[in-house]
């Protein structure tokens, strides 16, 4: 008995490596992310070009205009008082010695009396210096306005400070806002998770549909039994859907690193990230990943035609909790929120998201996991059952009727 298990597994693990390296291939994966590093520099160097101002710019106003030098930018920009301003506006298309034309507007007057003073700039082209000109032309009106309202600078600080409304929730069991990383980890492995779905879509779908036409497995089903084969397909399978998420992960975090250190030049800062929960997601993930591949490998097997096979849309029904879990964020103590919690079948995406907003009993969420990989045990045996039955009908496909059959008689 032993020696038979022995057997099986080896045989279920070359499987798993004939799959796994069958969509794997590492030069190819080298050179995608060198294209993504030669991608990243010459958007850099596209952004910082964009962002310098090597040039000192004339505009033309009508009215004489100054701007505060400690501003950003300032120094880039001369503000030159003209007699026609229309005149200048009029030459910008030809050679002018003005980049642009200022003009200011003066509208209706507000409750508190004070006249709204409103600007158009006009140009000959559009430019990126352009938008930093009007961040510093509403920066210094912003100032002038302060100063006609005679504001003081803790006045004029607090205007200019956006509101933060903190909503706290009394429910003690609930996490509030300091817990808002949890949310953001738990939506980034639901986004990693559907990458992952997809990938195994595509991929078990081409596999064992082409297996199938080509009559490749009829010849293996000789040497090993379809449980052993359908094994090491899951096993392949889910191993190249992890090397994706992972993968997906690091480009996330590689790009948004680039951007915010090296295009905004701002502080290394990966708090976004819950890294304590990060585990557990990942559990569930895999979890979710492998009752995902089981039940599309039993739908791909059932397919005779992938051209004009209508169990096609069924390979697409995985992603339904993952759409369920989108419905439910608001209510994560709703009664059919925790009851998808423990569900086998949506548990994978449900659980994560409300791990990210209650605080759970440890019991709970490991309850969940089990229940999914008891489940992930079952359904590969039935996947297996459907797929001997569907590699021994050739020219008819099955229909679901005769799928559930094969399901329970074996």
């Amino acid at each position: 008995m032993n020696t038979k298990n022995s057997l099986n597994f080896k045989q279920s693990w070359t499987v798993a490596k004939w799959e796994f390296l069958h969509f794997f291939k590492l030069k190819q994966e080298v050179i995608g992310k060198l294209i993504m590093l030669a991608a990243g520099l010459v958007i850099y160097f596209v952004a910082n070009k964009s962002q310098q101002l090597d040039d000192v710019y004339k505009i033309a106003t009508a009215q004489s205009f100054e701007v505060n030098q400690d501003l950003p930018n300032a120094t880039s920009f001369e503000f030159i008082e003209v007699d026609n301003l229309q005149e200048v506006v009029t030459g910008l298309t030809q050679e002018s010695v003005f980049d642009a034309a200022l003009e200011f507007h003066e509208s209706n007057s507000t409750s508190l009396g004070e006249q709204m003073v409103n600007a158009s700039l006009t140009t000959a082209e559009k430019s990126g210096w352009q938008n930093q000109l009007i961040t510093l032309i509403n920066a210094e009106m912003q100032m002038a306005k302060f100063e006609q309202l005679n504001l003081t600078s803790e006045q004029q600080v607090a205007l200019s400070t956006p509101i933060n409304i903190d909503h706290k929730v009394l429910d003690d069991l609930l996490k509030n806002e300091a817990d808002k990383t949890q949310t953001l980890t738990a939506y980034g492995v639901l986004f990693l998770l559907v990458v992952a779905v997809f990938g195994v879509f595509g991929q078990l779908f081409v596999s064992i549909t082409g297996e199938k036409q080509n009559r490749v497995t009829e010849q293996l089903m000789a040497t090993m039994t379809p449980q052993t084969w359908i094994d090491g397909k899951l096993l392949g399978q889910i191993l190249f859907a992890v090397k994706t998420m992972i993968g997906t992960l690091l480009s996330i975090v590689i790009s948004f690193l680039f951007f915010s250190v090296v295009i905004k030049h701002q502080s290394l800062d990966l708090n976004i990230i819950n890294w304590s929960l990060l585990p557990w997601l990942f559990a569930f993930a895999i979890a979710g990943l492998s009752i995902c591949a089981a039940f599309m490998a039993a739908i791909a097997s059932a397919i005779d035609d992938p051209n004009h096979s209508g169990k096609s849309g069924l390979m697409m029904l995985p992603l339904v909790p993952v759409v369920l879990t989108f419905f439910l964020i608001d209510s994560p103590n709703s009664v059919i929120t925790v009851f998808l919690s423990y569900l086998p079948v949506t548990s994978f995406a449900v659980m994560p998201v409300r791990m990210s907003l209650v605080e759970l009993p440890i019991w709970e969420p490991i309850l969940s996991l089990i229940l999914s990989f008891a489940c992930f045990y079952y359904f590969r045996i039935l996947a297996a059952r459907v797929f001997k039955m569907g590699m021994n009908m050739y020219g008819k496909e099955p229909t679901l009727k005769d799928m559930l059959k094969a399901t329970y008689k074996g």
